[in-house]
């Protein structure tokens, strides 16, 4: 080996063990207490693969260790924002809550300066997404939502409406052979976002709250939608909300955007919050992380060859979606940590050495996973990580080596 490769072997050694020094002092320096609340997304046990490594790809622990924080994840698999699945507790009332049980949480949240809300997401999916779809893409969609009539209106109040089933899993019949309607017995969605930041403002009236948007999960091969459902949509002709004027609703590009028609009516009850507290000359109560239009640019990165964005199985947007098609994957994580960080940064919270911190952990992974991969070139992989500039270019570099690469656990 020449002179010149060692030198350079060991300045990449000392680096990476600064990087580990930096995470060990980091972590015990930091004072700063962030709490996560909220659902699946947030709980992280579902899309950090392996599970074994939630802790270095769930974003809740990449933001608290990143930056030294003490950090502690209160998220539930199912929650809402009141009333979980089969009529479980929601979020609203966990917080609620006064039992031996809820000590710790309340605890935690009365020592928090930031409290980081993953919530709205199942206030949708754990209903039929296949009738809101169509009932979105339905040219009359806008006036009937304007008489208070659709199932959007049911969600933003707490209505409870009924549709005509279109999945044929869904379909179910009564003793008399008459088909029943698909129940949508929504909570008070609005409501529920004043009456939990109300809640978090009684228990720690000083801490940071941030709600994050929620993503649009709709990319070629979706499992989110029965192939009944496409069917459907199919027959609508786009008015021109979609894509085309006067074209079906067919491709994957204009059943993404019926999608985010719905999400963007949903996130956008946390803007109407503001807005309305604003007008009544009131400081806000939490600040947005809009993880949706993160996740959109993302996306928006990976072009076809005619210039179109590309949704297909294998493109960059479907990568930070995991297998389940919902979830974020480990590349979906990464970039919800980065959002994050970059609004940390412009509240004065996120710590000078996050970015070293954010290299040392990737670069044990490496180490520790993909180093013995047959095939797989560590070295460079670990000089890419070191070498990137920001947060984001850390997240490329990783993720852009170990593609096409099985872990060794």
């Amino acid at each position: 080996m020449s002179k010149k490769i060692t030198a350079a072997v060991v300045v990449l050694v000392l680096a990476v063990a600064m990087c580990v020094t930096l995470v060990a002092c980091n972590t015990v320096s930091h004072d700063t207490t962030i709490v996560f609340l909220g659902d699946s997304i947030a709980e992280a046990l579902i899309g950090p693969s392996p599970l074994g490594e939630r802790d270095n790809y769930g974003y809740y622990a990449l933001v608290g260790k990143t930056n030294g924080f003490n950090y502690y994840n209160h998220s539930v698999s199912g929650h809402k924002t009141s009333t979980g699945m089969a009529g479980s507790d929601g979020m609203l009332q966990v917080l609620q809550r006064e039992d031996e049980n809820a000590a710790l949480l309340k605890s935690h949240i009365q020592q928090a300066d930031i409290i980081h809300i993953s919530i709205l997401g199942n206030n949708v999916l754990q209903y039929n997404l296949g009738l809101l779809m169509l009932e979105v893409a339905d040219p009359e969609f806008e006036a009937k939502y304007e008489r208070g009539e659709t199932l959007l209106n049911a969600l933003h109040d707490g209505e409870t409406m009924y549709r005509q089933p279109v999945e044929t899993a869904n379909k179910k019949y009564d003793a008399n052979g008459n088909l029943i309607p698909v129940t949508f017995a929504f909570p008070p969605t609005y409501q529920d976002i004043c009456d939990i930041v109300a809640r978090l403002k009684e228990l720690n009236s000083d801490a940071t709250i941030i709600f994050q948007k929620v993503y649009n999960p709709v990319y070629e091969g979706t499992t989110l939608l029965h192939e009944e459902v496409k069917q459907e949509l199919a027959k609508i002709t786009d008015d021109g909300r979609f894509g085309a004027e006067g074209t079906k609703i067919t491709t994957t590009a204009q059943i993404r955007q019926v999608a985010q028609l719905i999400l963007d009516r949903v996130n956008g009850i946390l803007d109407e919050y503001l807005e309305k507290h604003r007008e009544e000359g009131k400081e806000d109560d939490f600040v947005i992380l809009d993880i949706n239009a993160e996740f959109n640019r993302i996306t928006a990165m990976d072009k076809t060859e005619d210039g179109e964005v590309n949704l297909g199985a294998d493109s960059l947007g479907r990568q930070l979606i995991y297998q389940d098609c919902t979830h974020p994957s480990n590349f979906g994580h990464a970039i919800i940590a980065g959002c994050t960080q970059d609004l940390l940064a412009q509240l004065g919270f996120a710590s000078g050495n996050a970015v070293t911190t954010y290299k040392a952990i990737k670069i044990d992974q490496l180490e520790r996973m993909y180093k013995d991969v047959e095939g797989f070139d560590c070295s460079s992989a670990k000089s890419a990580v070191y070498n990137a500039a920001s947060y984001e270019d850390v997240t490329f570099a990783y993720f852009n080596a170990i593609k096409g690469y099985t872990p060794l656990y």
